[in-house]
């Protein structure tokens, strides 16, 4: 029996257009409604989830920032956090650094970036879906390294945006011989890197513990490189028909697209 379903969002729950559809929320209430937890899963940081997501009153729990933490959002309060230390994120700036690379860190469930990463982030997902979440979740600093400094709790997220996939891979290549890190690639040109004993299937086991769950009562659905470790741990993974071929092979069990409610065919046919 499924008691914990872990959500990815992007690609996964929310269509192409970032909305939560009818379909899939009244799926979410009646597996709710049988005492299943449902849990956003998700590469944003806190205050990058969706208003669509965050106003469901039975969503308690939430796996932010690719596994680094763990909320209780009723309590207001993490509740896990795996998070890297201001010196190794400096670390992984200075492996970044090619011209028109735009780096930036989540801390404290926000994103930080300064006015050139603004200026690309704008210039790449102005008019998008997508801007609306980087509006949300995103506050600027005049100065990177100053601002990676004053992080004395903690980093959560590094991530880096190259311009051609051939940077990309050279300052992945450098990354990777960091100690302490994971890096994962969520398209040709970024890179995203976390603490090591950071990933979605290990933060999601975590919270099913501490809830009493067990792993083969857990359900992960997702679509892209970050939901691998979640998809290898849950004890039923189902992928939308949209995903990375990686976590196709990885998956139990395929549904539909995120654009033809996937979600709450998977969770009919699992849950309810």
């Amino acid at each position: 029996m499924i008691r914990l379903v872990g959500l990815d969002l992007d690609g996964t729950l929310l269509a192409t257009d970032k909305s939560l559809s009818e379909e899939n929320m009244e799926a979410l209430r009646r597996a709710s409604a049988k005492g299943v937890h449902i849990v956003p899963v998700t590469g944003r940081p806190l205050h990058g989830l969706p208003a669509s997501v965050e106003c469901l009153d039975f969503v308690r729990y939430a796996v932010t920032s690719n596994g680094a933490v763990v909320y209780d959002t009723a309590a207001g309060a993490a509740i896990r956090e795996r998070l890297m230390t201001p010196q190794k994120v400096l670390e992984l700036l200075d492996a970044a650094s090619e011209e028109g690379t735009i780096c930036e860190y989540f801390a404290g469930g926000y994103g930080y970036h300064d006015d050139r990463g603004w200026d690309y982030l704008s210039g790449r997902f102005g008019g998008k879906p997508l801007m609306n979440y980087i509006r949300r979740s995103r506050r600027r600093v005049d100065d990177l390294r100053s601002g990676i400094l004053a992080c004395t709790t903690g980093i959560e997220n590094f991530s880096s945006m190259s311009r051609t996939h051939e940077e990309q891979d050279m300052i992945r290549m450098r990354i990777e011989e960091i100690e302490g890190v994971n890096c994962i690639v969520p398209c040709a040109t970024d890179l995203e890197v976390i603490s090591a004993d950071a990933d979605k299937g290990t933060a999601l086991l975590a919270l099913a513990a501490c809830l009493g769950i067990g792993r083969s009562e857990v359900m992960a659905m997702g679509d892209g490189d970050n939901d691998y470790s979640m998809m290898q741990t849950a004890g039923l993974s189902v992928a939308v028909a949209n995903a990375d071929a990686k976590i196709l092979s990885a998956s139990d069990h395929v549904t539909a697209s995120n654009d033809e409610n996937g979600v709450a065919k998977a969770i009919c046919r699992f849950v309810l």
